[in-house]
């Protein structure tokens, strides 16, 4: 099964002793154009091969049986006018519990995968202005590490804290990184999977007789070994059919294998007395699919009422007219009854 992000022509890494990265040499250039991961004041990109083509490496996608150690290089680069030093560390990915955004671990956080094989030839780097750095590091896999992809990256992070931020009157330091992503691919079954549960539609009452919003919660999982990035598709249809909008726009999602995450989608024009009907459809390559749907009755009481209202005067109005259509015969006057004989 092959991913979006992965290249058509995957490269694996040639196999090689973690030490010869510890003791290798940083290589300083000057700096190039601006590149994917990439901040504004620095950047964390492959380093291109000696023979690179005209399509630089965004990602790092690797593939190895387990028990191999592999080695690569990742590139940081200053674009500031002042010297910087980074702190440079190998870290797991993971997708956070809320939207399911792509992330990868601090330094202080505890890895588990590819940030504990990850070995970085450099663990601080100090780069002139302008300049940029070649760091190599290896990836040494465990003999009993599990088949499918693990997911992480090669994270440049300021030194000193070049942010602040303010939250309740107090000023916090603020220490930003960036970081390069790593997709290795472990030799053995790939089992790929998607799962949609858990639809919840919410909507305020509505008071009045008038269209509310709504906000449909539904879970989204990887459940296979393989990372994904599914397209997702969410509608929502009322009663008779009238179809309610969604607003603001599907996410894009890069799913770690393993991951749960708690997705959100906005919905306006639900009737204050409707039926609604919502279909969360999740499909990855590979014909990897997961469809699931909900039903939620929206019940305006001010709403009711006035549908009742509604329906009783078209009761009244079409028994008037029932009424105005019975034939009454014209100049015919009753007759008096006969007069009593004294």
């Amino acid at each position: 099964m092959r991913h979006p992000l992965w290249p058509r022509h995957r490269r694996t890494v040639a196999v090689a002793f973690a030490a010869a990265v510890a003791v290798a040499a940083l290589t300083i250039v000057p700096v190039g154009p601006a590149a994917a991961a990439d901040n504004g004041e620095w950047a964390v990109v492959p380093t291109p091969p000696a023979n690179a083509g005209p399509t630089p490496r965004l990602y790092f996608f690797l593939e190895s049986p387990a028990g191999r150690t592999l080695t690569d290089s990742v590139r940081v680069i200053n674009r500031t006018d002042t010297e910087r030093t980074f702190t440079v560390y190998g870290a797991d990915a993971y997708n956070t519990a809320r939207d399911g955004g792509f992330a990868l671990r601090r330094v202080d956080e505890k890895q588990s995968d590819i940030g504990v094989w990850t070995a970085v030839g450099a663990g601080t780097v100090a780069i002139p202005p302008k300049a940029q750095a070649d760091i190599p590091f290896s990836i040494t896999i465990p003999t009993n590490a599990s088949p499918g992809d693990h997911v992480g990256g090669v994270v440049a992070m300021e030194a000193v804290p070049g942010g602040r931020s303010e939250r309740d009157g107090v000023v916090i330091a603020v220490q930003r990184a960036v970081g390069a992503r790593i997709y290795l691919r472990v030799a053995g079954p790939e089992v790929p999977g998607l799962n949609v549960a858990d639809l919840d539609l919410t909507h305020p009452t509505p008071w009045l007789p008038t269209p509310v919003d709504g906000a449909l919660e539904y879970t989204l999982a990887n459940t296979g070994n393989l990372h994904l990035a599914p397209t997702l598709t969410v509608t929502a249809s009322g009663m008779f059919g009238h179809q309610i909008r969604q607003r603001g726009a599907t996410p894009q999602l890069d799913l770690v294998p393993g991951t749960e995450a708690r997705m959100r989608a906005q919905f306006t024009g639900l009737w204050p007395v409707d039926v609604v009907t919502a279909t969360v459809t999740a499909k990855a390559d590979g014909g990897v699919l997961a469809v699931r749907t909900t039903r939620t009755v929206v019940v305006s009481w001010t709403g009711l009422a006035a549908l009742a209202a509604l329906v009783a005067a078209g009761v009244m109005a079409w028994r008037r007219r029932r009424r105005a259509q019975v034939a009454r015969p014209r100049g015919v006057r009753p007759a008096r009854a006969p007069a009593e004989v004294g």
